[in-house]
């Protein structure tokens, strides 16, 4: 934890020294490389530091207004925050060694931004990383700071150096400084924790899963374990890619997935599943990596009150709470893409149906009928839905319909909506016979199932057709 001998004996120091109380300012320790100084900085007195503060000794060139960029890396890969391991350079193209360039050594889990007018010479630059930021990234120290300086505008690449009319040479800052630091060998837990409603554990397994017992696998399921303080429904996004090994393309995007997830208090996991289909076509072996990502929850909580006043001028008005997502990271097993089926299966008809007329204007007239289909989502995905209404026999169209919905993985309901006026414009009696189909808007199987409906008459049916303008509004 944080109560390294070093910072015992500054804190003791200071406390002698002085009469007031010693407001939550840590150790001054110095790194092991680069001249300048660090602290942890503790504003809320909970023992834990809220910041880590860096005081960087450098010499600049010329007095003016300077933008400081610095970042805070670790040389272990965080096991929370963004997934950046993979965007590692590519080698140079052409190089006799046509491999991808070496994994990184270093993972950024921190930035700053300042920008502060310094005098000509020596100067101390101090810079704070937010402790929640550090923590989140779960990984212990040493860290590397690296801090680039530059006198005026940021940087800036483009245009064209030459005598061509209109074209401009490349405009770079006046100066630039660049000064480099290691800090102590920290503790993540030394920093503050962040409020998180919902967080990975670091948990996860992965199954390949295969729905029309063919031997290949329809889709990947990624299931992660999560804790959730606060009980809500979480947006849960997926991205599986690969790397092929080759410097032309070094990373494949294999799929990506997305669904709304409802998370009772206390421990529990989430899964996701990608096609398998697209896996088998690009044609690259595992392990895959992958990246989930938790939003939420939703809606937005708001403060009460009684609890932390959004506003000294006036409590009363209650303000949202936004989260920072909650990221995981990791690989799957060492799958092949032969393993998985050429098209996937991504939903199937459960065999519940309901149908709906609807009288919109309440005039004893339907504009509508609405047939629905319950379906077990494999994937989510994007649909094209199609239905053809047929006369009792099956010899004569009624109406049809064809429109686009996005199904979310899980059981649910597929809602076709035929037009109530061309129903009464046939003039044919039902029962009518429904023939439905769902087809994956990115290629893939297309199930088909029949319903028969009520013995509705044709006059039962709204003949304004204006009345129909919306026929595909769902239903409430």
């Amino acid at each position: 934890m944080f109560a390294h001998p070093r910072t015992l004996a500054v804190l003791l120091t200071i406390a002698l020294a002085s009469s007031g109380t010693v407001l939550g300012i840590h150790a001054i320790l110095s790194g092991s490389a680069g001249g300048g100084s660090e602290y942890g900085l503790d504003t809320n007195g909970n023992g834990k530091f809220d910041w880590l503060v860096l005081n960087a000794d450098v010499s600049l060139p010329s007095a003016g207004t300077w933008m400081i960029y610095a970042t805070l890396s670790s040389s272990t890969p965080p096991t929370g925050g963004p997934c950046n391991s993979w965007m590692q350079p590519r080698p140079l193209m052409g190089a006799a060694d046509a491999t991808l360039a070496p994994a990184p050594t270093s993972w950024p889990i921190a930035w700053a931004y300042e920008s502060y007018f310094f005098e000509s010479g020596g100067q101390t630059v101090r810079v704070a990383f937010n402790g929640t930021e550090i923590y989140r990234a779960g990984v212990d120290g040493p860290y590397a700071v690296e801090l680039t300086m530059s006198l005026g505008s940021p940087i800036i690449y483009g245009g064209i150096a030459s005598s061509e009319p209109g074209a401009m040479p490349i405009r770079e800052p006046d100066d630039i400084v660049r000064w480099t630091y290691t800090t102590q060998a920290y503790a993540y837990e030394d920093f503050d924790a962040p409020v998180r409603p919902a967080y990975f554990t670091g948990g996860h397994t992965d199954l390949g899963v295969d729905v029309d017992a063919d031997t290949l696998f329809d889709y990947l399921e990624l299931r992660a374990e999560v804790h959730a303080n606060l009980a809500g429904t979480y947006s849960l996004n997926g991205v599986l890619y690969a790397s092929t090994g080759t410097a032309d393309m070094p990373v494949v995007s294999l799929g990506y997935a997305y669904r709304d997830v409802t998370l009772a208090a206390g421990d529990t996991s989430v899964a996701l599943r990608f096609r398998g289909d697209t896996i088998r076509s690009a044609a690259v072996d595992g392990p895959y990596a992958f990246s989930l990502t938790l939003y939420g929850p939703s809606p937005t909580p708001y403060l009460e009150n009684g609890t932390i006043p959004p506003s000294r001028s006036d409590p009363s008005v209650l303000m949202p709470i936004y989260y920072v997502p909650e990221t995981l990271c990791g690989t799957t097993a060492a799958y092949s893409a032969s393993d998985f089926d050429v098209q996937s299966e991504l939903v199937v008809y459960t065999g519940v149906f309901d149908e709906v007329p609807q009288d919109w204007d309440l005039d004893g007239l339907y504009e509508t009928l609405t047939i629905r289909a319950q379906v077990d989502v494999l994937v989510s995905a994007a649909f094209d839905l199609g239905g053809v209404l047929r006369s009792p026999d099956g010899s004569t169209i009624v109406t049809s319909l064809n429109v686009t919905g996005y199904l979310i993985q899980g059981i649910g309901w597929a809602d076709f909506t035929f037009p109530g006026y061309e129903i009464r414009k046939s003039g044919i009696d039902g029962p009518y016979v429904a023939t439905l189909s769902l087809t994956p808007g990115a290629r893939g199987l297309d199930p088909t199932t029949t319903y028969t409906t009520a013995a509705y008459l044709a006059s039962q049916f709204d003949a304004d057709g204006y009345a129909c303008m919306n026929c595909t509004v769902p239903l409430p």
